[in-house]
């Protein structure tokens, strides 16, 4: 453990668990860590959020060297995405949820997880874009997945992935299936 990860481990290691449910028969349980830094988490030190800005944009900045802006979706990614593009002097793109108020975006695909279904928004993509994608956490890499398939569609080239935390090995078949590099500052 680097001396520059110490609050993120501690984070990882003090996590909650969480029992959620896809529908409302309760007939499909879904065990959920409560990261901090992650799409339902809530408090966050800002020593915490230093320490995962600070690394995740010198991950990318060592790593990933050719690519116009970062992508980041809802609701756990673009918060990381925002932070590491402010560092990183880049553009950002954020892939919108489904929800009332963006009905009239060019395109949008359904995305399903072990526990929820919703819709993803892209919107600002041209032909030939070169995007990083920064997200929370890879658990399934079905999200992963999803995007990455809407950007093949687009002609927008996915140079590599860069997330917090890889939830098991799932985040290697992403980098074998999409031959992009997929880098993650922790692993559980």
């Amino acid at each position: 453990m680097s001396a520059s990860s110490v609050r993120l481990y501690e984070s990882i290691s003090k996590a909650k668990n969480v029992r959620i449910y896809k529908d409302k028969t309760k007939e499909k349980p879904y065990d959920f860590k409560l990261y901090p830094f992650g799409e339902r988490g809530t408090f966050i030190d800002p020593e915490l959020i230093r320490e995962i800005t600070d690394s995740l944009a010198a991950s990318i900045a060592a790593q990933f060297a050719d690519y116009d802006y970062i992508v980041s979706p809802e609701p756990g990614g673009h918060t990381w995405g925002m932070l590491t593009a402010y560092k990183l002097m880049k553009p950002l793109n954020i892939l919108r949820l489904s929800t009332e108020l963006y009905d009239n975006y060019e395109v949008s695909i359904k995305r399903e997880t072990a526990y929820n279904e919703n819709y993803i928004y892209f919107d600002g993509f041209k032909p030939g874009d070169r995007v990083l994608l920064v997200d929370d956490v890879i658990s399934s890499g079905a999200t992963i997945r999803c995007i990455a398939d809407q950007m093949e569609r687009m002609g927008v080239q996915l140079v590599g992935v860069q997330a917090i935390l890889a939830k098991g090995d799932y985040y290697q078949a992403l980098e074998r299936d999409y031959t992009v590099p997929v880098r993650v500052l922790s692993k559980v």
